[in-house]
């Protein structure tokens, strides 16, 4: 009863309206321009009224679209309003409205409309892109109304992540999640479930925004994909679970670059971990920059193919360098670096106080095996009267002894 309750408080609209939503949902496919520029110009029952009427197109309302939309589309051009009302029209047989809300419901989920105080505003940023309605799974429907752009912030990348991938991914998503920032990601094999992992890590949550957001590219009740069922319903036990596609949907490619935009709008901040020179993290990394969201990319080794595409970020200047989670921190204007990193920094390695000829004779001595100088000073490329001045201050510090032919290092007293 609690439940229900809760539901009540975060959607305010009646059954009408929702089911009105629900049907042009099943029209419409996200992301559809020409639907957007039509519900700026009427109401969504007088939109689902058009639709219906087969065959009509008002005079003058193809003028006005375009307007809104900003060009003329030619007649063949999925943005006309006469293709996009005939491809609407094809889907009414298909469309039963109360059908995917009770799925939803049975699901204990439900349809956020943009009127509902659960709705997450900062979608809107998308203008003509921006979902018509949102589905949501959550354990704890309160939830949804933390989905603050400030504390929302997405880690995206491979689907075959590397063990690197996965470790850099993990311990960013954990230190956001410890100072309370809600990870987004895409319930997706690889970086997308270390992401989602690192969050629901933190075991004492004590914020009202979820500990994580996972959107998703197909309905949401079908937990895609099937192997991160156990994870996704972890999500919804401690987060939510979101898609601007009806209960039924498949999950499809078309929908996947679709939910990238999602992904980015709902976040102050993109990391990209691992991605690959043509993955679909760099599609959400691109809809970040069109939002003017940071967007940030973790470098790997030149040769690795997947961080070929955090490398192409970085050095086209679309993503900063990010390289320790207290640089994500920076970037969501968290505290930097916690009081024990610090102190560590802060310590003093005696090698830090050589010069260069000490630190290169340095490098090529050993602690097990004394060597003369000559070889000494061949190894490390210094001549060999520097040589002699350079084991000379060693030993002075400590850190080197001679036998009074071979030079060997002394190890540090604990």
């Amino acid at each position: 009863m609690q439940r229900n309750q809760n539901v009540e408080l975060l959607t305010t609209n009646t059954s009408a309206q929702r089911l009105v939503i629900a049907h042009l949902n099943q029209l419409i496919e996200p992301n559809d321009f020409t639907a957007t520029a039509l519900l700026e110009l009427m109401s969504p029952s007088e939109l689902l009224t058009l639709i219906q009427r087969q065959d009509f197109v008002p005079q003058g309302l193809k003028a006005q679209v375009d307007q809104i939309l900003g060009f003329k589309p030619s007649s063949n051009m999925a943005q006309d309003l006469k293709v996009a009302l005939t491809r609407w029209r094809k889907r009414l047989s298909l469309s039963n409205p109360q059908a995917v809300l009770d799925t939803a419901a049975r699901h204990g989920g439900g349809l956020l409309l943009n009127t509902d105080p659960g709705w997450p505003s900062q979608v809107d940023e998308l203008n003509l892109g921006r979902p018509l309605c949102l589905w949501w799974r959550a354990n704890n429907p309160e939830l949804l109304s933390g989905q603050q752009l400030s504390r929302n912030v997405a880690i995206v990348g491979s689907r075959d992540a590397s063990d690197y991938g996965d470790q850099v991914t993990f311990d960013l998503g954990r230190t956001l999640a410890l100072r309370g920032y809600t990870v987004v990601s895409g319930g997706a094999y690889g970086i997308d479930a270390s992401a989602h992992r690192a969050a629901l890590s933190v075991d004492q949550w004590e914020h009202p925004n979820p500990a994580t957001i996972s959107v998703m590219a197909g309905g949401i009740d079908r937990l895609y994909p099937s192997g991160n069922s156990n994870l996704l319903n972890q999500v919804i036990a401690r987060g939510v679970l979101l898609s601007e596609v009806p209960p039924g949907t498949t999950s499809a490619r078309f929908r996947f670059l679709n939910r990238n935009r999602l992904i980015a709008a709902l976040s102050r901040l993109v990391i990209v971990t691992e991605a690959r020179h043509r993955s679909g993290a760099l599609n959400t990394a691109s809809h970040a920059v069109e939002l003017s969201r940071d967007v940030a990319a973790v470098p790997g080794s030149v040769f690795a193919p997947n961080s070929a595409g955090c490398h192409r970020l970085i050095s086209e200047g679309s993503a900063l360098l990010l390289t320790s989670p207290q640089d994500a921190l920076r970037l969501v204007g968290a505290e930097s670096v916690a009081q024990p990193v610090q102190e560590q920094l802060s310590i003093e390695r005696p090698t830090d106080r050589l010069g260069r000829d000490e630190g290169m004779v340095y490098d090529c001595m050993s602690f097990a095996r004394g060597l003369v100088i000559d070889e000494i000073s061949a190894r490390s490329g210094v001549p060999l009267i520097q040589t002699l001045q350079a084991v000379g201050q060693l030993e002075a510090l400590g850190m080197a002894s001679t036998d009074g032919r071979t030079w060997k290092l002394v190890r540090p007293a604990a």
